[in-house]
């Protein structure tokens, strides 16, 4: 059985003395455990299907809502770089900005999340490719979006 709460219900804290912010180092310990030890070498696929989850949950219904919660909830700052193919540039990305090249890309959960957004916004099968990260050397993170 999963629990699943709103974003409402998850941005309420009782922190009065800490407060709603936390360190990004928290945020990336979780992100970057070992999961192919626990989900095995789709562990990749499974960090994009929840972060496509959460761009379709959100229900937004046009990229100024993506671009708006992305800068609220600190995830990056979005910009549309191309229309014809679409690509998307997120400068100061959650999960790679500052840390070292490692020859791969790092955004899966990103990149799911594009892509459910898209979905939602388009009424279309949407993939998100990431072709530029911090992991590959990059100061930025680029998404190639096809629509299917």
């Amino acid at each position: 059985m999963s629990l699943k709460f709103s974003i409402d219900v998850l941005s309420k804290s009782n922190r009065n003395s800490l407060g709603r912010d936390i360190d990004i180092t928290v945020f990336r310990l979780m992100r970057f455990m070992d999961l192919e030890r626990y989900l095995g070498r789709g562990a990749h696929g499974v960090i994009y299907d929840c972060g496509k989850e959460l761009g379709e949950s959100l229900n937004p219904s046009t990229i100024d809502d993506v671009v708006n919660f992305c800068e609220k909830y600190k995830i990056g700052k979005v910009e549309i770089i191309n229309k014809s193919p679409l690509q998307i540039r997120v400068y100061e990305c959650i999960s790679c900005s500052g840390l070292p090249e490692v020859g791969e890309p790092l955004c899966w959960f990103e990149g799911g999340f594009i892509a459910g957004c898209l979905e939602k916004i388009l009424n279309k099968k949407v993939r998100a490719k990431e072709t530029h990260c911090a992991g590959l050397g990059d100061d930025f993170c680029q998404f190639e979006i096809k629509v299917l």
